[in-house]
């Protein structure tokens, strides 16, 4: 998606150029609440060997950091979290070194004895999966193989050992890893929903689909195009897209704004962790690169996502023996491309984030298109830039600043 092109919200990041104090409250959220919060949740947990909410709280400070790490490189991390100690201007910690010590947390929270009468049943407190801990066992092993996946270019052994007992684990993976519940009622909105859509005042149309994603799917006759997105007003059932960044919509498919479609986002849509298409996909891709056979989980990704999107199996395998087939007698490289394809375009609004992360790392899709306004002299983003409350105030934070075009350790 990319913003209208008679809106401004969005200007700095549509052009490749976002500042420090685009960040701030986002890097507020995660430090000084999510990841404070579960800071005091595992020291209480501990103390009393709750450890069915030690294992919960651990899963999400490790998806949280390396959400963190992924996007930023450096983050406070071995230092963070001790405001109360007096540590105000925290050391940054690499993120080669926070993937270490948070595979280390993980291992060790799966350790445990569930068995003992100090475990807390969570019950409903749970908004993932309603204390189910053989679920958050599960989705431990899914963030471990992420975490793997993306060390491939930097720690070729380690992450191939590491795939390899994830793959093998008895804890196997999650399919859905989402909450649910939302309403239509403000306040308790799809969060997403709710700031973009609803709390803007500006509704649906302040965002447009992307050119490149409206004509992929349509060159595919991918059907899940009217399940994603919705045609403009007056477009008369065709889908119509901006390309990324373009405010004077002369490299569109209409530049009329009320022909381009938009996204068929609901206040009651879930927040997705995981989707069952992601996981399916890391899991062929995973097999993929220690020589296993991933057709089988690349062709239930691509099933998954089209139920997801309200489309039927039925019309996944019409393209799955089609323009979706697995290159079975493909290269390796070729391979990949498909897996990593399709789950870009199963990520749209369930974990677009991945995507960007993806891209970075493998270079697919190889078709995405740079941004129409992009001030860059080349290429797209390949991080997050430091919050200003941080360069501002923190003297340890990484000098010189790194430019937004520096990839991150993993991608190197």
């Amino acid at each position: 998606f990319t913003q209208n092109n008679t809106s401004n919200q969005y200007n700095a990041i549509n052009d490749y150029n976002p500042q420090g104090s685009d960040f701030n409250n986002f890097w507020l959220e995660n430090y000084a609440g999510g990841l404070n919060d579960y800071k005091f949740i595992l020291e209480e947990a501990e103390a009393a060997e709750d450890w069915a909410t030690y294992l919960v709280a651990t899963c999400m400070t490790a998806f949280q950091f390396q959400f963190l790490a992924d996007g930023f490189d450096k983050i406070p991390y071995t230092e963070a979290l001790q405001g109360k100690e007096g540590t105000l201007a925290p050391h940054y910690d690499d993120g080669r070194t926070i993937y270490a010590d948070l595979l280390t947390r993980i291992d060790n929270a799966l350790s445990k004895d569930f068995g003992l009468a100090s475990n807390k049943r969570l019950g409903s407190k749970d908004y993932i999966f309603a204390g189910n801990i053989d679920s958050w066992k599960a989705f431990a092993n899914t963030l471990k193989l992420n975490m793997y996946l993306r060390q491939q270019r930097v720690n070729a052994a380690g992450a191939t050992a590491g795939i390899n007992a994830c793959l093998a684990s008895p804890y196997g993976f999650v399919t859905d890893a989402k909450i649910t519940g939302f309403t239509t009622e403000q306040g308790k909105q799809n969060p997403w929903y709710s700031v973009n859509i609803d709390g803007s005042g500006l509704g649906l149309n302040n965002l447009r689909a992307s050119k490149v994603f409206v004509n992929y799917l349509k060159n595919q006759n991918d059907t899940r195009i009217s399940n994603i997105l919705t045609p403009g007003s007056g477009a008369s059932g065709a889908f119509n897209g901006l390309r990324f960044g373009d405010r004077l919509a002369d490299n569109a498919d209409s530049t009329a704004n009320n022909l381009l479609a938009t996204g068929n986002w609901n206040a009651t849509d879930p927040v997705y962790f995981y989707t069952e298409a992601q996981v399916q996909f890391m899991i062929a891709e995973a097999k993929l690169s220690v020589g296993q056979d991933g057709r089988a989980n690349y062709e239930n990704g691509v099933q998954a996502s089209f139920v997801n999107f309200g489309a039927t199996v039925a019309d996944a395998n019409v393209l799955l023996t089609g323009n979706y087939a697995y290159p079975v007698a493909g290269t390796t490289a070729q391979k990949l491309e498909a897996i990593i394809t399709q789950k870009w375009v199963a990520a749209a609004m369930r974990v677009p984030i991945e995507s960007w992360f993806d891209y970075n790392r493998t270079g697919y899709p190889s078709f995405l298109v740079v941004s129409y306004n992009s001030v860059l002299s080349s290429g797209m983003p390949q991080r997050f830039p430091f919050p200003a409350t941080e360069t501002d105030r923190n003297v340890n934070v990484p000098r010189p600043l790194p430019a937004i075009t520096d990839k991150v350790w993993w991608a190197n």
